[in-house]
């Protein structure tokens, strides 16, 4: 007959019922009850209870926030053997909340909860080590981490095991594979994940082509909130590919994307506001639009912003600002800016030329 195991050292894989009170008082905001359940508790060896009041300091729900409180807690919570602690522990180390190096400290919080099978630990290590390592053999693990998410349904890591396998890193390419991969983040609700699958559909990469189910899912994805999926579908409604064309529906998702910070999309909606294309034609609004894009070094953006700026459309006119942009794009490589830019220089003043080159280093 074995000894019972001391209680102390038991590793606890869940939250017990005691200390479960304690998070319904929690999800119904009375934070009081649940900071008595767990401080009762919190003498013994019961992980939940610092669990719980790890969360509450570093929420400050009910107590003055305190980060430095919170992790203690959680690191007695994880010594007790909760995976959850691991990764919030890991969560607080990405933070800057480390005895150590945070990066370090932050993957072996996350390895510890990860072997325990946390599907977020295994994520987010994944991410590290995807991001950290450029060597094969770190992008090998994260595809294999994030393998494991997958098999417990982590849209995150299905995602980003679809873009291992669409680009080949740590993996053989198989965009097939990527494709079945987006499709069941996608499902799950995963916008980025809905975004790459349009896209794969739009590509006829790995999928067969379809621009009408690429719509439908970038349509999915730009309205839970990814840019990306609203430039590209403002670009399908411009250009009538999967959808009738309509450049008032182009104009509404370029704004959407460009209010998000969208470069392209920013740049797309100034070209329609320039012409008047499905909606009402405001070049000062276009150059508003060009200048933000020019800025994020979006070239077209640039050149745009150059002509604008020369011919006094939307701004006032300043050649040797023209003459900035202009070269700006020249130097990305656009194929009429170089030009622009010379025509433009051969009308400054030695001083405006002087002015130019000051403003160019400048920004």
């Amino acid at each position: 007959m074995t000894a019972p195991e001391d209680p102390e050292h038991t590793p606890q894989t869940g939250v017990e019922p005691e200390d479960e009170a304690g998070f319904e008082a929690l999800e119904r905001g009375d934070f009081a009850a649940a900071h008595r359940i767990w401080s009762e508790r919190a003498d013994g060896p019961h992980a939940g209870a610092h669990l719980g009041l790890g969360v509450l300091y570093a929420s400050g729900l009910g107590v003055e926030s305190d980060v430095q409180r919170a992790r203690e807690h959680w690191k007695r919570a994880a010594d007790l053997g909760l995976p959850d602690a691991c990764f919030n522990l890991g969560l607080l180390a990405e933070q800057g909340v480390a005895e150590g190096d945070p990066a370090e400290e932050a993957e072996t919080w996350y390895r510890r909860a990860a072997q325990a099978g946390h599907a977020n630990a295994q994520y987010n290590l994944g991410v590290l080590r995807f991001a950290s390592e450029v060597t094969p053999e770190a992008a090998a693990e994260a595809v294999a981490w994030w393998e494991k998410a997958a098999e417990q349904g982590d849209p995150d890591a299905l995602n980003s095991l679809g873009v291992a396998y669409e680009t080949g890193r740590g993996c053989d390419a198989d965009p097939a594979e990527a494709g079945r991969l987006y499709a069941r983040a996608a499902g799950a609700g995963h916008a980025g994940a809905a975004c790459n699958l349009a896209r794969l559909l739009e590509q006829g990469h790995g999928v067969i082509a379809d621009l009408t189910e690429a719509v439908r899912w970038y349509r999915q994805a730009a309205e839970d909130g990814d840019n990306e999926a609203a430039a590209r579908l403002g670009n399908l409604y411009r250009d009538g590919k999967g959808v009738e064309c309509d450049p008032a529906q182009a104009a509404h998702w370029y704004r959407v994307a460009a209010d998000a910070g969208h470069p392209a999309a920013r740049t797309n909606l100034g070209v329609l506001l320039d012409r008047g294309h499905g909606i009402a034609r405001d070049q000062r609004e276009a150059a508003h639009w060009y200048r933000l894009a020019a800025r994020q070094g979006q070239m077209q953006a640039q050149y745009n912003l150059g002509i604008f700026l020369a011919e006094g459309h939307g701004v006032e006119q300043d050649p040797v600002e023209a003459w900035v942009w202009f070269s700006r794009a020249a130097d990305q490589g656009h194929p009429s800016a170089a030009d622009a830019r010379d025509y433009v220089h051969q009308h400054l003043s030695l001083e405006q030329q002087q002015d130019a080159l000051a403003r160019k280093s400048r920004e």
